[in-house]
């Protein structure tokens, strides 16, 4: 085999119509590329200007590599990124991946720090990161987990681990995996899912070590997801089933990432009616058929609350009853500006 082959590290990103923001992801990477370190791009069939930018990356860095999926379905989609995710894998050649967003930036040093870690024979990383605005002007989360050192996790620690990190999975640029893991699970079973990456490692035990970060290696631009109009069905429904659906952790485990059906909590469905993520079409499509009749009740009245009956009370339970309240205070300003 040549020796450009070979590549420690696999950086894998899934893409789709972002040529507005790819551009800096790549440059982040690119300014601190380290020798043994990869690219590799699926397009899940961008119809925007993603191509030529990549391509404008690939003149002077030889070690992005490109492909471009000729997809009948040219929207976001849950399965259209897991898909995707797992293409980026199967077509890596590092002994690592680590499953990048296209939007989102890594911190500088980063590289460095993970292939560092990676020399220490770790099977999984979970970097740290930090929440920021989508113009990366203000700060939202200092850092996601809230770890004060980095901590490894021994296999017999496995829920231990969920519990301190899963909830961060969420972000799947998060994940550094070894690709021979990444293959030998069943993956096909989580597409759909939105988070295949939650999927392989959660699927069994895994049997070596694993690092959790505690300084932020990555920036996460929030507000910019393609997911936004199906956030109630995501966040609420597909995510605690996916954690759920786990046979390898412990109920307590699961309960740490994430309730078994937040839905049925009145105080979630306010909070996400006054965000704008439950209407009456939520209702029909995800609770009317699986709620009691009481529930049933309750959540239609609060599917037709007027937003604007609920901005305030929310503000102040936010403001006053939350003990990190910067997040969720911009998370619901925002969604009344793009109201």
């Amino acid at each position: 085999m040549h020796k450009e082959m070979f590549y420690t590290l696999s950086i894998c990103i899934p893409t789709l119509n972002r040529g507005d923001y790819i551009g800096e992801t790549l440059k982040s990477i690119v300014s601190q590329w380290e020798q043994g370190v990869e690219v590799v791009i699926v397009d899940g069939g961008s119809t925007d200007n993603t191509e030529q930018v990549v391509r404008s990356f690939q003149e002077g860095f030889p070690h992005i590599r490109y492909a471009k999926k000729d997809a009948t379905e040219k929207k976001p989609s849950n399965e259209g990124f897991d898909r995707d995710c797992d293409h980026a894998v199967v077509l890596a050649r590092g002994e690592h991946c680590w499953l990048m967003t296209d939007d989102d930036l890594l911190k500088p040093g980063a590289l460095r720090k993970i292939l560092s870690e990676i020399a220490k024979n770790h099977d999984l990383i979970v970097a740290n990161a930090e929440v920021m605005n989508s113009d990366f002007s203000k700060v939202l989360v200092a850092k996601r987990p809230m770890l004060s050192q980095d901590r490894i996790f021994l296999p017999e620690e496995w829920n231990e681990f969920a519990k301190a990190v899963g909830s961060h999975l969420t972000f799947v640029g998060a994940v550094v995996i070894r690709r021979s893991i990444w293959l030998g699970r069943n993956r096909e079973k989580y597409f759909g899912t939105g988070f295949i990456h939650v999927g392989v490692i959660f699927d069994q035990p895994i049997s070596g070590t694993m690092l959790a970060t505690s300084s932020p290696l990555l920036s996460i631009r929030f507000g910019n997801a393609q997911w936004t109009s199906r956030a109630f069905q995501i966040w609420l429904i597909n995510w605690p089933e996916l954690i759920w659906s786990f046979t390898s952790l412990s109920e307590d485990a699961k309960s740490g990432i994430s309730q078994r059906e937040p839905w049925r909590s009145t105080k979630t469905l306010l909070f996400n009616r006054a965000l704008g993520m439950y209407s009456g079409h939520e209702y029909v499509a995800f609770i009317a058929k699986k709620a009691s009749p009481l529930e049933r009740v309750t959540a239609r009245l609060i599917a037709i609350i007027p937003r604007a009956a609920l901005y305030v009370p929310v503000w102040l339970f936010i403001k006053f009853k939350l003990p990190d309240s910067t997040y969720v205070l911009f998370n619901l300003s925002e969604s009344w500006k793009s109201k």
